[in-house]
């Protein structure tokens, strides 16, 4: 058995990047905002699709994710203004009840136009890279590089822009920020999109990978919301290490205990978290709203 562990490992890590790239959106979003965005798989759906369709229109598939992305950006927008801020000073469980109704709404809107057949998006790259103690797909190297491209990407314009330093005012303190100047409804339009953008990059790589349907987004927001607590509220670095940790504890139990167990694992590891350390590995403050 274990002679398997080092391609159970390269598994881990390959799932736990799905779940990272999910959780980086679904953080930010959260981190800033503290919505609980649970149409964040939708995003992450709709991704999917938008590139599936576009793809069997013919166009190459980087650029229908690209397509994608700006179209899921434009919908979180959206989002953002129909459901939650008419609402945004209401507690957090009306923000979770139109969350929830957004997610629902949306998941009909991909059944009437795309049905619930199960789908595929052809795999822009095929082949796998062995070596001695391991084999990974080329596919599972993109995502991998797809994660460490967003987390990038994100922190560069967190912590090098002028909209990024408006965004980090209004998460540490929002009522500060607006006494700033802060324009709130630009840090919320800008948040949603990086947000949507990062779910609809998870859902065009993995489309190329499992199989795409109208509610693939449920268990995918469920675990990111595991690795959201895991890593810690807001923590960028968080929602990547609690991603890959995540994946790997769920292979590694799937792998040498039960794949019946694997889901179980997941939740059971939250648990534990919350027991030992409740801001999560990277938290470092209590977030009230």
């Amino acid at each position: 058995m274990l002679e398997l562990l080092p391609q159970q490992l390269v598994n881990g890590i390959a799932l736990g990047s799905t779940y990272a790239l999910v959780a980086l959106g679904l953080t930010l979003i959260f981190g800033v905002l503290l919505i609980p965005n649970f149409a964040h798989g939708e995003f992450y759906m709709l991704g999917a699709f938008i590139t599936y369709s576009l793809v069997a229109a013919g166009f190459n598939f980087w650029l229908a994710m690209a397509t994608s992305v700006i179209c899921v950006m434009a919908l979180g927008c959206l989002v953002d203004r129909l459901v939650f801020r008419p609402i945004e000073d209401a507690p957090a469980l009306s923000l979770m009840i139109s969350a929830l109704a957004a997610s629902i709404i949306l998941q009909q809107i991909a059944t009437l136009a795309w049905g619930t057949e199960a789908r595929t998006i052809p795999a822009p790259l095929a082949g796998v890279v062995r070596t001695p103690l391991f084999a990974i797909t080329h596919m599972q190297l993109v995502v991998l590089g797809g994660v460490a491209s967003a987390f990038a990407a994100v922190w560069l314009v967190l912590h090098r822009s002028r909209l990024g330093l408006a965004i980090r005012a209004t998460a540490q303190n929002r009522d500060a920020a607006l006494l700033m100047g802060i324009s709130m409804w630009q840090v919320r339009y800008a948040t949603f999109a990086m947000g949507a953008a990062l779910g609809a990059i998870a859902g065009a790589l993995l489309g190329a990978t499992f199989p795409i349907y109208p509610t693939m987004g449920v268990n995918p927001v469920l675990k990111a919301f595991v690795v959201l607590v895991i890593g810690g509220i807001g923590s960028l670095w968080g929602a990547v290490a609690g991603g890959l940790f995540l994946g790997v504890a769920e292979v590694l139990v799937a792998g040498y205990v039960s794949s019946e167990l694997q889901d179980i694992g997941a939740f059971a590891i939250l648990v534990l978290v919350l027991m030992l350390r409740p801001q999560g590995l990277f938290g470092r403050a209590q977030m009230e709203r």
